[in-house]
């Protein structure tokens, strides 16, 4: 099996992504293709910075935003597997103050968006915050909004509907915290990034101190874009510390072929474990989910795919099971589709 694509696949996925940079007016755009535990195609294109004209490079650091959450299913996991928490066992088996009604939530049903916990928990807790009279832009922890979590009914009955938010994977974090004695960024760093040299991906831990906002310095990172009135303006999220197994992290094209090569490999997880990592919840009603931990499940041209979006569009990947091959697509544009990545994957799998 050669270790890299053909000359001419590699100019067909690079004319491809700058065809779509300039249709969309993506500043700068990376890719890379992992097959069978082997990179064999890994690219940058474009200005990570319009203000400097700095260009992208595979080390580039772009912001992820929701497509964090397959590396946390990925250090969730590797927990599972160490024994250090179980995937079905009940969350009050580590939250103790957990109220009653959360008798039937597990930690499977956090991760696959089933739990039926309410996703009004942030304005519940800003709420309580104006009641108290605490001063405006005061950082939330991840115990405030568990603490609010469990103050709220749910929605629905776990199991009964996967619905997509926020407040499962803030639950998540302090069952990760409680187990591991690590916050949450420390912990991901220390057990997945630093034994893989992901030297690139990190949070910017960033939080409001009154009119500012003060962040960690990210190397490389790429700035960010939203195109307004026919013009580019910079912008960009901001992720709440709180919210980091959801979202926020940064990484690069070579960081994310590094992880996925691990994953093919069997260096992080043992295949059974990498499977039930991909297994949707089957809910109450006897249909499948749309999730399972940390990951989306679904089809591409009637192909088994797992993967997550996040931005929209600033980050994309997407896993093909029974083909053998994962494709991650990067870009510093918010634009409306993550459609990047599936176009690679169009090419890829005609070749």
């Amino acid at each position: 099996m050669p270790a890299a694509v053909s000359g001419t696949v590699q100019a067909q996925i690079d004319a491809y992504l700058q065809a779509r940079m300039e249709a969309d007016h993506i500043p700068a755009a990376a890719a890379a293709i992992v097959r069978n535990g082997e990179t064999v195609y890994c690219r940058a294109h474009g200005l990570a910075n319009l203000e400097w004209e700095i260009p992208a490079t595979v080390d580039t650091a772009f912001q992820l935003a929701s497509a964090t959450k397959p590396l946390t299913g990925t250090l969730l996991m590797m927990l599972v597997e160490s024994g250090e928490l179980r995937l079905d066992a009940p969350v009050r088996e580590y939250l103790s103050q957990a109220p009653a009604s959360w008798d039937g939530i597990t930690i499977r049903h956090l991760t696959t968006h089933t739990a039926g916990l309410s996703d009004e928990v942030v304005s519940h807790v800003h709420t309580r915050a104006a009641g108290e009279d605490l001063p405006p832009g005061t950082p939330n922890t991840v115990q405030e909004i568990v603490a609010a979590a469990f103050e709220l009914p749910l929605a629905y009955k776990p199991g009964e509907r996967a619905q997509y938010g926020l407040a499962d994977f803030v639950v998540l974090t302090a069952i990760l915290e409680a187990v591991s004695g690590s916050p949450f960024p420390v912990l991901l760093h220390e057990r997945l990034l630093a034994p893989l040299g992901m030297t690139s991906t990190r949070y910017d831990n960033g939080v409001d101190a009154g009119a500012s906002r003060i962040t960690d310095i990210v190397p490389r990172r790429a700035s960010l874009f939203r195109r307004h009135e026919e013009q580019q303006r910079d912008f960009r999220f901001f992720y709440p510390i709180w919210g980091y197994a959801a979202g926020g992290l940064f990484s690069s094209a070579a960081d994310l072929a590094r992880w996925t090569v691990a994953l093919d490999r069997g260096e992080l997880l043992r295949p059974e474990t990498v499977e039930e990592m991909f297994a949707p919840q089957r809910l109450t009603g006897g249909e499948v989910g749309l999730f399972s931990p940390g990951w989306v499940v679904y089809t591409h041209r009637d192909r088994r795919v797992v993967g997550h979006s996040g931005g929209p569009a600033l980050g994309d990947i997407v896993r093909f099971r029974d083909d053998g091959f994962t494709v991650v697509a990067l870009a510093n544009q918010q634009v409306l589709m993550p459609d990047l990545a599936p176009g690679v994957a169009d090419i890829f799998l005609g070749t």
